[in-house]
């Protein structure tokens, strides 16, 4: 059971579903404990439809995996400061996948994609 997110926050806007890995669920609430502020969440799980709309990879970890859980979300992030404070407690709890565009930090948990990575993605 999350502290700070309610299921509706990561569901896909196309079919509503919401099947995130409680595992990251857990970590992000204790991102949310230790930032002392609110943490925002742009996109977590996908359907295929929508992960081709928004220009998702193939192989997305926003996608639902083969143990039914998606492992990634995207959580809004305007502002230097808060980038680098997110990035120092996510990785201090142990994520080693991120993308960083200028709207948002992509973190997820997803153990069959490459490790120890930071995209970044300008838009």
């Amino acid at each position: 059971m999350a502290k700070y997110f309610k299921p509706s926050e990561f569901a896909c806007p196309d079919c509503y579903l919401s099947s995130v890995d409680p595992r990251l669920v857990q970590i992000l609430d204790e991102a949310r404990e230790r930032l002392g502020r609110p943490i925002i969440i742009t996109s977590g799980t996908r359907c295929q439809k929508h992960n081709k709309e928004v220009g998702g990879k193939p192989n997305s970890a926003h996608l639902v995996r083969p143990d039914g859980y998606s492992k990634a979300v995207d959580i809004k992030c305007l502002d230097c400061r808060t980038r680098f404070l997110l990035v120092s407690i996510f990785l201090s709890l142990g994520i080693k996948r991120f993308e960083i565009t200028n709207k948002h930090i992509h973190v997820d948990i997803a153990d069959d994609l490459p490790q120890e990575i930071i995209d970044l993605a300008w838009i």
